[in-house]
């Protein structure tokens, strides 16, 4: 099997711990859906410590897209949030998981000239499905047309962020081509922050004091906690992005069914300590299709390599 699948593999099975550490033990919150994107952004501004081993730098056209990556990035997390807090996550998250791969595949066979083979798409297909039935499965709920569309949005900017920064890797290498995009994303970040949604700056900011005066018991492992769900999160990012550099980048985005496989084992073996870890339901025909879904996962991912 190629290294470029289990980098990718990887990089989503980090992302689902983090969002168990952060469901199961933080709790974290955002009011607005801009704080958490923003958030992000800036976190990418680490990637200043790699500059003295950057040889080259991605110059006008590829310049250009490392600057859409990273944009588009931003502001699908934005989208993502805001949909969330339209509607339930069983509703939203299937919409966008599926759609990513989709619209990226898209992308990268129209801009890129990228060929699955006849079996190759076929564990695309797979995995997509599986993505589809494993993230959904919640309480029941209606969605609005327009968190639809936001979401929809979100999947195209995913989407568009990854065919992009395919590009630039391919041009300037990982290492260049990362660290120009994750720039470009703190740099969104900061004009989100700052001229789009002021409240959500103020209401980082209030966060950031609020836990520096924090210091003691609760504070102390919460901080400790959020740290590592931060690094989990930065650690899968970073592998997912190599593995696109690496590989296909339409299959590693629908490679992200590994990640919601893991969520939904999780939450089964979790649902009496942490009965909201993804607000599922557990009834025979839920397991019956998640299950399902486990083994079309597989077969995909068998495929698909």
């Amino acid at each position: 099997m190629p290294s470029w699948f289990f980098i990718a593999i990887a990089g989503h099975l980090s992302n689902a711990a983090a969002f168990i550490i952060d469901k199961t033990l933080l709790s974290t919150a955002f009011k607005r859906s801009a704080t958490y994107a923003g958030l992000v952004g800036l976190l990418s501004l680490l990637v200043i410590f790699v500059i003295p081993w950057i040889n080259i730098w991605p110059r006008g056209a590829t310049l250009f897209w490392a600057i859409i990556s990273g944009a588009t990035f931003v502001f699908a997390l934005w989208a993502f949030f805001e949909a969330l807090r339209k509607a339930e996550a069983s509703r939203v998250v299937p919409i966008i998981g599926s759609l990513i791969p989709i619209f990226t595949l898209a992308g990268t066979a129209a801009f890129l000239a990228e060929r699955l083979s006849a079996g190759q798409f076929a564990g695309f297909a797979l995995l997509v499905a599986a993505t589809a039935i494993l993230s959904g499965g919640g309480k029941n709920g209606g969605i609005s047309r327009i968190t639809i569309a936001v979401a929809i949005l979100s999947a195209i900017l995913f989407a568009i962020s990854s065919v992009s920064g395919k590009s630039v890797y391919m041009e300037v290498g990982f290492l260049s081509g990362f660290t120009a995009t994750r720039l470009s994303a703190a740099l969104t970040a900061l004009v989100i922050l700052m001229f789009f949604d002021r409240k959500a700056a103020n209401e980082l900011r209030g966060m950031v004091q609020s836990k520096a005066k924090d210091k003691a018991g609760s504070g102390k492992r919460a901080a400790g906690l959020a740290i590592l769900g931060q690094s989990l999160g930065a650690i899968g990012f970073f592998f997912v992005q190599l593995g696109i550099a690496k590989g296909s980048a339409a299959i590693v985005n629908a490679l992200q069914a590994v990640q919601y496989a893991v969520l939904v084992i999780a939450a089964f073996a979790l649902r009496k300590r942490f009965p909201k870890l993804l607000n599922e339901r557990f009834d025979r025909e839920i397991i019956i299709t998640k299950i399902f879904a486990l083994l079309i996962a597989a077969l995909g991912m068998a495929l698909v390599v």
